[in-house]
This record gives C-alpha cells, structure tokens and sequence, in this order.
C-alpha cells in the first residue's frame, strides 16, 4: 500500500507567512498608488481654479485703462497705503483699476464701455461673512456715463483727480464688505503681486524711481504685474479648522514679496514656511501637502510716450 505523503506543519506557516507578505506588498502597493491618484486628483482640482483665474486675469489687465488722467489703485501707491502685515487683513494685497472689460451695471442710463475691476482675499470674521472669510473675490462694477446718474456709488465712469478708493471705498480694506464683490476662487487664501518695470528691473512701487518717478501716471514704467497665489483643495481644506482660522494662520505666515528677491524666490520662500513654520508643521500633514503655489505675470499695453 502507497502512503500520501503531505505537507509539513513547516511548509504550511512558510507558505502562509509568505501569502501574507505577498498581501502586505500588494496592499501597500494599492495604497500608495491611490494616494498618488488622489495627489494627482488635487492637484487638477486646484489647477482647475487657478487656471482659468489667471485667463481672467490675463483679461482684465490687458484692458486696462492706462492713462495719467484715470487713477490706479495699487500696492505701493499713497491710495493703496501699506499692505504688509501678519494678519489676514494685512498681508493679502489688494488692487483695483479702470479697464475695458463687461461689468455688471447697476440702474438706469446709458452704459459705458469702462468697468471698475478689484481684486483681493475676503478677511471678514463672523457669522454672516463666513462663506466668504479667506476667498479671493473680483469685482467687477460696469460704469454709466458721466451725467446719466447721480448715483455715485453704483457706477458713474469718474476720470481726472476723483480716487477708485473715494467712490469704491471697499478697496481699502480687505475687511470690508461689499455685495459687488463675487468669489472668484474658493481655493485662494494668499494674494501678492509687485511690479516688473519697463527697465526689467522687479519694485514694489509701480513707477521707476531711478529716473525721478514719484507715482503711477497711467503706468508708464511698469511692464507687467506679477501675481503669486497660494491655493489648497477643498479636500484638504476641510482637514483644517471649520471656522477658517488655521488657513487664516498659514497666510499669515507666507511672505510678503521684498525688493531683495529675485524671479522665483517668493514662492521658494513660501515653500519653505511650511515645512519649518512650527505653528504650521503642528496642523495636519495632509493639509498642508494640499496647498499648491502659483506665480504668472500679465503684461501690459506698452503706454504711449
């Protein structure tokens, strides 16, 4: 009689630790392919903001009005005052200018073919505001022509020595409320920009005080206006306090842009808050992982000499 022979008891836990290695690689392996997906899928879905933001952007500002006689709104400008600081009404910039583009007019006249544009991050606190608190937000306010409406507030096209900031006062602050202004991007908590001079050389200031320049005058020194964003996703946003004040922090803490900084630095620097800040190396990793940083310039019509 032929006796079967079997498997050992040592051959079994063999075959077993070695099924449950080949387990733990391929679940290790699934898991990080579907964190690579799911970066991937943040990512796009920041991109997906971003992007068509700077098209808009891009808009505004190759229409807009640069003349000696129409008044810019801008960092660096006696209007614009300071924008520096550590809090969020502080450190995001702001920035308003006439240009050419459609707006959204208000009452009865004839309509002219100028809107008013701003831009800047919501810094509002409370309870009404808080769908608002931490967003980028555009205005973009159609204007009526000079004598077809008293009401000043709501859009009459105002040239020579009358301030943006006299007549739209909600420029000012990025604090403020104000109905006109819409939410542009839901991703972007952190907005600066600084100026890309006609001589190449990159300012605070939009005009060229090496030749004697004291102010704006339609722009005639400034070649284009470079932009930095920081945006996070709305998956990681939500790993972050409800209330928006941990992403209120994290802005706090970027930069703003100084003369000393050469192309790319500001993002470089930006880059390197948040992964040696401990205030924010103490908030959820995956959080912050999310954040994504954007930097472009848009050019502007060479003005007339």
């Amino acid at each position: 009689m032929t006796r079967q022979r079997g498997f050992t008891l040592v051959e079994l836990l063999v075959s077993v630790a070695l099924l449950a290695l080949m387990v733990t690689l391929l679940a290790r392996l699934i898991a990080s392919a579907t964190n690579t997906i799911q970066i991937g899928q943040q990512r796009i879905d920041v991109d997906s903001q971003v992007r068509p933001l700077f098209e808009r952007m891009a808009l505004d500002f190759s229409q807009m009005v640069q003349r000696p006689d129409v008044d810019f709104y801008g960092k660096g400008t006696t209007a614009g005052g300071a924008m520096s600081g550590a809090a969020l009404s502080t450190v995001n910039d702001r920035i308003a200018f006439y240009s050419g583009v459609p707006g959204d007019y208000s009452g009865a006249g004839s309509h002219s073919p100028v809107s008013v544009i701003a831009y800047k991050v919501n810094s509002s606190t409370g309870a009404t505001n808080k769908d608002v608190y931490t967003r980028f937000q555009r205005m973009a306010c159609g204007l009526l022509m000079n004598g077809d409406s008293s009401d000043v507030k709501n859009g009459p096209l105002v040239f020579g020595p009358t301030k943006i900031s006299d007549i739209w006062t909600s420029v000012k602050s990025n604090a403020t409320t104000d109905t006109k202004y819409e939410i542009a991007s839901a991703q972007i908590f952190r907005f600066e920009y600084y100026y890309l001079l006609t001589n190449g050389s990159f300012s605070v200031v939009p005009w060229n005080a090496g030749i004697g320049h004291t102010d704006p005058l339609g722009l005639r020194d400034v070649a284009a206006i470079i932009v930095a964003v920081a945006a996070i996703d709305q998956t990681s946003r939500i790993l972050l306090s409800s209330d928006n004040t941990q992403i209120a922090t994290i802005a706090g803490k970027l930069p703003d842009y100084a003369t000393t900084m050469g192309p790319g630095q500001l993002l470089a620097q930006w880059q390197s808050k948040l992964t040696s800040d401990a205030t924010i190396k103490a908030m959820p990793r995956p959080a912050i992982n999310g954040i994504r940083f954007y930097e472009r310039a848009f050019y502007l019509k060479p003005t007339p000499l």
